[in-house]
C-alpha cells in the first residue's frame, strides 16, 4: 500500500497506518518508510519483551529493525509508532515503551533518516512521544479513523484485524475428505510430467472453493513433494515461464546435475517483486488445501502457505503455519528453513524494494472533529 500524505495532524497519519500494514497491528512497532511525502509501505514487527533493565536489548533491537528499514529503497523520512495493549502512561508517567522509541530514534538518524513522527497507540488513548506533554498527549482512540480513507488501487482490506487475524483454515467436512483421500490414493504426478507448469498455473485461475476432490487431491499430492512444490511456489511467485525453468532444473539436478540456476532462487526472496495478486491466489489455494488434506499429507499444503506468506511480508502468518508443519513433522525441511529465517528476521529481497508510486489517498471529510 502506497500513498501521498497530505495530513496536518499526527491523528490522520494513524489512521492511515492501518491501511499501510493491511491490519491494525497489537503490541507491534510499525516504521512507516517515506520518500519525500510519499509512503513507501509500513513494516511491522512484535514489540521486545518489557524490560526495566533492558537497555543493551533495546538497543540490538533498535538497530535490527531500522537495518532493515534502511534496505528500504528510496527511503529518506520515517514515523515511528508503537502500538500497545498497555496504558499510556507507565508506572513512572512516561509514555509506554519511551525507552524503546528513544533508541529507534537514535538509531534512524544515525542512519540518516529524517524523523516525520514518533507515537504511541495504547489501551487508553495516543500520543506524540517528542511532546510528551503537549497537545497530542492521552488523546482518545476516537480520534483514529481508518474508514475516512479511500485508496484509488480499490484494494479490499479488512484493516480492523489485528496482524495474526487470518490465519484460519476455511471449513472442510468429513465427506469432502474421505473424497480427497481416496482420490489421492490414485494420484502418481511425476516432476518430467509435461503438464506440470499448466496444472500448477490453473490451479490458481481456478476459485479455490470450486474445485472439485481430484483436482484438490493432485495439488495436494503435488505440494507433499518437495521437487514439484519447489516448481509451484517458483512459478506462483515468479509467473510460468520461471515454473518452467525450475522444473527443467530440478530435472537436471534428479540425475546428477549440480549446476546451480540460472534465474533467482526464489524460495530465498531473490528476484524482482511478485504480483501481488498471484500470492494472495496460491495462500489462499493452499489454506484450502490444507483443510480437507488428510493429517498425512497436510505438511506440504500448510508449508506452502507458510513460505506464500513469508512471500507476502506477513511473517506473524507465516510463524503460524510453520508451527502447524513442525507439529506434524519436526523434522520437515523448508519449515526448518523458514524457522531460521523468521528467527533472523530475514525477509524475501522484494519486500524492500518499493518504488516511488503516483497513487494517491483521498481523505473524507471528518466526522464530529473538535
Amino acid at each position: 500500500m502506497t500513498t501521498v500524505i497530505r495530513t496536518s495532524e499526527p491523528a490522520d497519519l494513524l489512521s492511515l497506518v492501518p491501511h499501510l500494514a493491511e491490519c491494525t497491528p497489537r503490541e507491534s512497532l510499525v516504521l512507516v518508510p517515506f520518500a519525500a511525502r510519499r509512503t513507501l509501505g509500513a513494516m511491522r514487527v512484535d514489540l521486545p519483551r518489557a524490560s526495566p533493565d533492558g537497555g543493551g536489548d533495546l538497543a540490538e533491537y533498535a538497530a535490527t529493525v531500522v537495518g532493515m528499514l534502511c534496505r528500504v529503497q528510496e527511503a529518506t523520512r520515517v514515523a515511528v509508532v508503537v502500538y500497545t495493549d498497555s496504558p499510556y502512561r507507565d508506572p513512572d508517567g512516561r509514555i509506554a515503551r519511551a525507552s524503546l522509541v528513544q533508541e529507534v530514534i537514535r538509531r534512524a538518524d544515525e542512519c540518516g533518516l529524517e524523523l516525520v513522527d514518533a507515537l504511541c497507540v495504547a489501551a487508553d488513548g495516543w500520543g506524540a512521544y517528542l511532546e510528551p506533554d503537549g497537545p497530542f498527549a492521552g488523546r482518545p482512540l476516537s480520534d483514529i479513523r481508518p474508514d475516512d480513507f479511500e485508496f484509488d488501487d480499490d484494494r479490499p482490506i479488512d484493516v480492523s484485524r489485528a496482524q495474526s487475524d487470518g490465519c484460519e483454515l476455511p471449513p472442510s467436512d468429513l465427506a469432502e475428505r474421505e473424497l480427497v483421500a481416496r482420490e489421492l490414493s490414485r494420484m502418481s504426478l511425476r516432476l518430467g510430467d509435461a503438464t506440470l507448469p499448466a496444472v500448477i498455473e490453473h490451479a490458481i485461475e481456478e476459485e479455490a472453493d470450486d474445485l472439485p476432490p481430484r483436482a484438490l487431491a493432485l495439488l495436494i499430492h503435488l505440494l507433499d513433494r518437495p521437487a514439484l512444490r519447489d516448481v509451484a511456489l517458483t512459478q506462483w511467485c515468479g509467473g510460468y515461464d520461471e515454473g518452467v525453468a525450475t522444473q527443467a532444473w530440478q530435472l537436471a539436478w534428479s540425475r546428477g546435475d549440480v549446476a546451480l540456476p540460472d534465474g533467482p532462487l526464489r524460495l530465498a526472496g531473490e528476484g524482482p517483486r511478485p504480483k501481488a495478486r498471484r500470492l494472495e491466489r496460491a495462500l489462499e489455494l493452499a489454506k484450502r488445501l490444507a483443510s480437507c488434506a488428510p493429517r498425512a499429507h497436510r505438511a506440504g499444503p500448510l508449508v506452502a502457505a507458510a513460505w506464500l506468506s513469508w512471500a507476502l511480508g506477513r511473517s506473524t502468518h507465516a510463524a503460524h503455519f510453520t508451527g502447524l508443519v513442525r507439529e506434524l513433522d519436526p523434522d520437515h525441511g523448508l519449515a526448518d528453513i523458514l524457522t531460521t529465517m523468521l528467527a533472523a528476521g530475514h525477509l524475501p529481497e522484494w519486500v524492500f524494494d518499493r518504488p516511488v508510486p503516483r497513487g494517491r489517498a483521498r481523505r473524507a471529510k471528518r466526522r464530529g472533529r473538535r
